[in-house]
């Protein structure tokens, strides 16, 4: 009875960890291991990493929110909201984002891993402040974003 329990809770123990990311959360980034889907650089910069979480729990890497973006034009059914979410980390405390919710600070001068310029933030105020600091740029909603033109796209 004893090892038919054993046996059942180590077979529970592997479907659980087996199971997919159906919270659709994002995963930390490894700096040591994890590649940009795109452009295939190391994730050495986490704190311009984004990620896209689909339905299915696959899980996209990106070291810039540029890279993300091509990402999302050549794999165009994971634009539909419910077929994936979007992450980006706030540049100052790394949390992550859920794209939509987030605000950007854009200047072509910004430095950012692939030099889209494109910083991101979890609230207005932050992204605000990051403009006023450098002395130039422009504070970007999703709306403004997501009618951005990229480097990768002139």
């Amino acid at each position: 009875m004893i090892k038919k329990l054993g046996i059942l809770l180590m077979m529970s123990v592997v479907a659980v960890s087996g199971c997919s990311n159906s919270a659709m959360e994002p995963e930390e980034i490894n700096p040591e291991i994890d590649v940009c889907e795109v452009c295939n650089m190391g994730l050495a910069h986490e704190h311009y990493a984004t990620e896209v979480v689909t339905a299915d729990g696959e899980i996209y890497k990106f070291d810039d929110i540029g890279c993300m973006d091509e990402f999302l034009e050549m794999e165009t059914a994971l634009k539909e909201e419910s077929a994936a979410k979007k992450y980006v980390r706030d540049v100052d405390t790394g949390e992550w984002i859920e794209l939509d919710k987030a605000y950007h600070a854009y200047h072509p001068d910004f430095w950012t891993p692939m030099a889209n310029g494109v910083v991101s933030f979890k609230d207005r105020e932050s992204a605000e402040n990051y403009v006023k600091e450098q002395g130039m740029g422009e504070v970007l909603d999703y709306e403004s974003l997501m009618k951005h033109e990229w480097s990768w796209e002139q």
